[in-house]
């Protein structure tokens, strides 16, 4: 992205400078030599102030604002927590009703669901977690241009330029509250002299804290040493010091600290004690494009449209290649008299190839009836993303005597063209769920960048692709012998907080006419037999 050129320096506060002594006049011979650049004297560096915004409920909230509507409705009225997607299932975070059940970050989900037998989990999405917190940095450019994103909970802004505007510190601080308390992600607040002691401070208060300049020493020395979040080891390594708060820590000596436990976490007590700089990226929300065609006539079908948008779509291919970039969604606005008519294109992989859109456009097209003749034409692209550098292979295609496309690519364009042609709910993607029950494992879904599908173990039995979406009963036709088992049986048993409750004896068998099936037997009623999917 364009942040990616922003950089931004984290310094001392400006008492920490020594004040500048005055420097000798040079020689006129070295003055005079080749080579010689004169140096600008050092100025005094601006003294800072950092807003470091936590928030301890980030996942929660991205689960919520992601869920569908009648799953909201579930998680309003039951006690749910977001689990890691690891071996182990951690929870990552748990709403007040599963809290006060006693369960609590870092239990692993059989113990959650010792805790709370009624508790609802919900996997946990890295994705949408970082779209939310850069969706929050995008809001907080108005209160300072100077934003920072800090996985995976966190955003620091530079405010000392802001707090006059603002009426103060305090006032600030209650007007970012507000705005960002519609989030629901358990904010937390600090304003600190230096970027890592405003991160500190929020980690270990829910109360709002302001440190100043002269309280940082005095401030910081009560703080826990797990509001570090230094590694597991590291914070043990101290607890056999006797390290329990960062007091503690700032009496030992910086060399042996560091052969004990690192540089990294020294360094970040420098930081935080504003004696050492921290550098890092900025945050600024990525350009985009907009072009407006004024029409000399009412262009009246879509034929004539499509040659009239050669033109401006060879605009936006120079744009993107002298900026070096690339985009994953246009929107072509029709206007008339009356009204207007928007075509959006939204592409599984950024692109620079305008002749691709102008395919999907075509597809578009050519399939829109105009509700009225064309005045006026809008061309909008979101987001102008860094277009991504690869290398091509020679080969060529020796039919068209064109570039040889990866095997990625071609699927994703295919499916662009798809949804394009047919609609984008037309074209649905098949994709599983970790569940024991067959009929819950599986489900169709509207593939999208954020859409990958998921392998299965290796061990898993055999399944069949084509899933009935209720099994049939066919226990009168096994009984004739219509059915030839084929597989030992492979029993499926599952209770499930939800009310579903199974005991099923699953087999592979084939009709008589050649077909193979997967049927199960009621092991709940044993003569009932039941069709529940067919193999390709």
């Amino acid at each position: 992205m364009a942040a990616a050129a922003q950089l931004m320096l984290f310094d001392a506060p400006a008492q920490s400078v020594p004040p500048i002594q005055p420097v000798a006049p040079l020689p006129a011979f070295i003055e005079s030599s080749p080579g010689y650049s004169p140096r600008a004297a050092p100025l005094r560096r601006r003294a800072q102030a950092w807003l470091a915004l936590h928030f301890a409920n980030l996942s929660l909230a991205a689960a919520y604002r992601t869920a569908p509507p009648e799953r909201r409705a579930l998680l309003d009225t039951s006690a749910w927590a977001v689990i890691e997607d690891d071996r182990l299932k951690h929870v990552v975070a748990c709403d007040e009703r599963a809290w006060s059940h006693g369960v609590r970050p870092g239990h692993r989900m059989n113990a959650a669901i010792a805790f709370c037998g009624s508790l609802t989990l919900v996997s946990r999405n890295a994705r949408t977690e970082r779209d939310l917190l850069e969706h929050i940095a995008t809001e907080c450019l108005n209160y300072t241009s100077a934003v920072s994103v800090q996985p995976p909970n966190e955003v620091l802004l530079e405010v000392r330029g802001s707090l006059r505007l603002f009426g103060g510190p305090a006032a600030l601080i209650e007007r970012v509250q507000t705005d960002l308390a519609i989030i629901n992600a358990a904010l937390q607040v600090a304003l600190a002299p230096t970027a890592r002691s405003a991160q500190w401070l929020a980690r270990a208060s829910t109360a709002p804290c302001v440190c100043l300049p002269r309280q940082l020493t005095d401030t910081l020395s009560s703080l826990p040493i797990s509001s570090l979040q230094w590694p597991l080891a590291v914070e043990l390594q101290l607890a056999r010091f006797g390290v329990t708060s960062l007091g503690d820590l700032m009496r030992l000596s910086r060399k042996d600290l560091a052969r004990r436990i690192g540089a990294g976490p020294v360094r970040e007590l420098q930081q935080a004690m504003g004696r050492t700089e921290w550098l890092h990226h900025g945050w600024s929300t990525p350009p985009s494009y907009h072009h407006r065609v004024l029409l000399d006539f009412e262009i009246e079908t879509t034929t004539l449209l499509e040659k009239m948008l050669e033109r401006p779509l060879a605009r936006l291919k120079r744009t993107l290649i002298g900026a070096t970039r690339s985009i994953d969604e246009l929107t072509v606005t029709l206007k008339h008299r009356d009204g207007t008519t928007p075509l959006t294109l939204r592409l599984q992989q950024p692109t620079a190839d305008t002749a691709h859109l102008a395919s999907l456009l075509h597809e578009h097209l050519d399939r829109l009836a105009l509700r009225a003749p064309v005045r006026e034409v809008l061309l909008d692209a979101p987001r102008l993303l860094v277009a991504s550098a690869r290398n091509r292979p020679l080969a060529m295609d020796p039919a068209t005597r064109r570039e040889v496309t990866d095997a990625s690519e071609m699927k994703a364009r295919l499916l662009e063209q798809l949804q394009s042609r047919f609609g984008a709910h037309a074209v649905r993607a098949l994709t599983v769920h970790c569940h024991h029950v067959p009929e819950r494992a599986q489900c169709l879904a509207t593939p999208s960048r954020e859409f990958a599908p998921v392998s299965t173990p290796p061990r898993l039995p055999r399944r069949p692709l084509w899933m009935l979406r209720e099994p049939k009963s066919i226990t009168r036709e096994h009984q004739a012998g219509g059915f030839q088992i084929e597989s030992s049986p492979e029993t499926i048993e599952a209770e499930s907080w939800e009310g579903l409750s199974v005991r099923r004896a699953y087999y592979r068998a084939r009709k008589r006419d050649g077909t193979q099936c997967w049927i199960y037997r009621d092991l709940e009623k044993r003569d009932q037999w039941f069709l529940h999917g067919l193999f390709g």
